[in-house]
């Protein structure tokens, strides 16, 4: 424990807190809290139990539904870039139209051919689907 020291009393009244190192020691807790979450958020994959069955049905159904979510993602990020090129759009002083707009753009292309690749998915589980009589 550190002590201020009180020059008029020539003693140390109170002891003084480590502010510094205590955010010093949260940063990387918060790090891997942000990393967990990312992880978490970024790892979608088709249900195993639907890979276990072997549910051609079940997976077309599931990758149709992502390729919805991620043409949702795509369209957002699509409205985020023109809403920064709006006029009345003002960034923060340490950021420029351009930057924000260029910003968005690989998401969107990532966004778009994430989607196209589940839709390519669905078309191949649903060609696999066994034909009932």
């Amino acid at each position: 424990m550190l002590w201020s020291w009180d020059c008029r009393l020539g003693r140390r009244p109170f002891p003084r807190r480590r502010e510094a190192s205590t955010k010093i020691s949260w940063l990387p807790a918060w790090f891997v809290l942000l990393f967990v979450v990312t992880g978490m958020a970024c790892s979608t994959g088709p249900p195993r139990e639907l890979i276990e069955r072997n549910d051609h049905s079940g997976l077309a159904t599931w990758y149709e539904q992502e390729a919805l979510r991620l043409r949702s993602k795509a369209e957002e990020m699509h409205q985020m870039a023109e809403l920064y090129a709006t006029p009345s759009y003002r960034p923060a002083p340490r950021e420029s139209k351009s930057e924000l707009i260029f910003h968005c753009r690989p998401f969107m292309d990532y966004y778009t051919k994430a989607s196209d690749e589940a839709e390519a998915l669905a078309k191949l589980h649903r060609e696999q689907e066994p034909s009932i009589p």
